[in-house]
């Protein structure tokens, strides 16, 4: 599935919905140059989410790992953001308790991926970030790697043409 976003708002308003649909224990596994809107769109996740404190968005690049708590209000979730992109083995992951994170029951988002491409589970979501044409258009590309992905990218392509 691919979408398409023209500003940055629209990136943001993306991932909130992505955030909002997303079951507990979903992996989303970012791929996409520097400057791709990454992080962009897991703030939007972040807020679809319903984490405590939507500020605190970073990309996790220098710490591997940033934790976004859930709000406590009902249908919010913890948000896992990791980055791969300066790791220099799998292992650093492993340390961190990936693992434990994948059935922590909130959403986990890797950016740069493909460094850590075994780690992750089987049952994903791919999410393929390129620059579009114009400044602030970006083309999100979409695939699922399972049945349960699957169902949700469908949730999400039906939810994201209704809005």
């Amino acid at each position: 599935m691919e979408i398409r976003t023209n500003s940055v708002e629209e990136t943001l308003a993306l991932g909130e919905v992505i955030g909002r649909l997303a079951p507990a224990n979903t992996c989303l596994a970012l791929h996409g140059n520097l400057g791709a809107g990454k992080t962009h769109l897991t703030r939007g996740i972040a807020v679809g989410a319903d984490v405590e404190d939507v500020t605190l968005v970073a990309s996790p690049t220098y710490v591997l790992l940033n934790i976004y708590r859930e709000s406590g209000r009902a249908g919010s979730k913890p948000v896992f953001h990791m980055d791969a992109y300066r790791i220099s083995s799998e292992e650093d992951f492993e340390v961190v308790g990936f693992d434990e994170l994948l059935s922590a029951g909130g959403i986990v988002v890797v950016e740069w991926a493909e460094k850590i491409l075994h780690l992750l589970p089987e049952d994903r979501v791919e999410v393929a970030i390129e620059l579009g044409e114009e400044e602030e258009e970006r083309v999100f590309v979409f695939s699922a790697t399972g049945e349960g992905s699957a169902a949700f990218v469908e949730r999400v392509g039906r939810e994201w043409k209704q809005s």
